[in-house]
């Protein structure tokens, strides 16, 4: 198969391409790094913000899969960096429509990514027919879909794959849990009782990758089976760490810090995996101490 990527070389974006290449497809990735693209084979330039993409590229008969997007935990969550988070999904999605319409990409399938902060908070499991609600990310999500959803007009499937917390050593949450873990001290947000619903980062590329190969049309929760408390999180850490001490930041100190953001970072939201499994996707990593063991203990 050829896969033509965006965002293909951020955080899930490497370890998808990798899992591609490995069994031997043809892969070519969009970024909006002049230099890369020069001196990389298979890196093309695009600039969605200008909706284009390098003119002498063309590609046939690819999927598309999309993980575009500025980092939503990057940066603090300013008025400017909002509309930066929302515009870059959108602006995206919208190059590769172009493109499509223009016909230098012939694509019939798009697999793009959201995330579960489309959810808000309940005492309930989530589940894809759930609503969006209020929030901010909630409604870039809401946005990000409806613009991938746009692709139907195109006769293209369309897959949506809700990611949950991203769990990897080069990055994501754990990333930063494990920084002041090497000093002697872990961090935990308010009473650590948030549910949180994480995801490995291979078993997210291996989600991406399904959708892709089994050409799996709708919305899917890409989390694990097995949500857990962050408390539970930092337990299973200490399994494979060394001892260190455990300090709650308080809710209030959080808000101060964080600002709005600070609402993700609080948030309990319990969301279910079923779909996904009953289409036939199966998790390598079903539960938190399986999934720190494979960061944590030497092979």
């Amino acid at each position: 198969m050829k896969f033509l990527i965006a965002g293909g070389s951020g955080f899930i974006g490497k370890q998808l391409c990798q899992l591609l290449k490995k069994d031997q497809h043809e892969v070519y990735i969009l970024s909006t790094q002049k230099a890369l693209c020069e001196s990389k084979k298979n890196y093309i330039y695009w600039n969605p913000k200008e909706k284009m993409i390098d003119s002498t590229f063309s590609i046939t008969d690819c999927t598309i899969i999309n993980l575009a997007g500025a980092g939503v935990a990057d940066k603090r969550w300013t008025a400017n960096r909002k509309k930066e988070i929302i515009d870059s999904r959108v602006d995206s999605l919208q190059t590769l429509f172009n493109a499509i319409e223009k016909k230098q990409i012939e694509s019939s399938h798009l697999v793009s990514a959201s995330a579960i902060g489309f959810y808000g908070e309940a005492n309930k499991i989530f589940t894809e027919e759930d609503k969006s609600d209020a929030s901010f990310l909630s409604s870039t999500c809401e946005q990000w879909e409806q613009e991938a959803l746009k692709f139907k007009e195109l006769n293209c499937i369309v897959s949506i794959a809700r990611v949950g917390i991203v769990l990897g050593k080069e990055g994501g949450a754990l990333k930063e849990f494990l920084k002041p873990i090497q000093l002697g001290i872990a961090g935990i947000p308010s009473s650590g009782k948030q549910i949180y619903s994480w995801i490995h980062i291979t078993d997210v590329a291996r989600v991406f990758y399904f959708l892709a190969k089994e050409k799996k049309e709708g919305i899917f929760n890409a989390v694990a089976p097995n949500p857990c408390a962050i408390n539970e999180i930092f337990t299973a850490i200490k399994k494979y760490k060394r001892t260190f001490l455990t300090a709650h930041a308080p809710e209030f100190v959080l808000k101060i810090m964080l600002g709005e953001m600070s609402i993700e970072v609080l948030k309990s939201c319990k969301v279910s995996s079923l779909k996904i499994e009953q289409a036939g996707f199966s998790f390598l990593y079903h539960n938190i101490e399986d999934c720190m063991k494979s960061f944590l203990v030497k092979s």
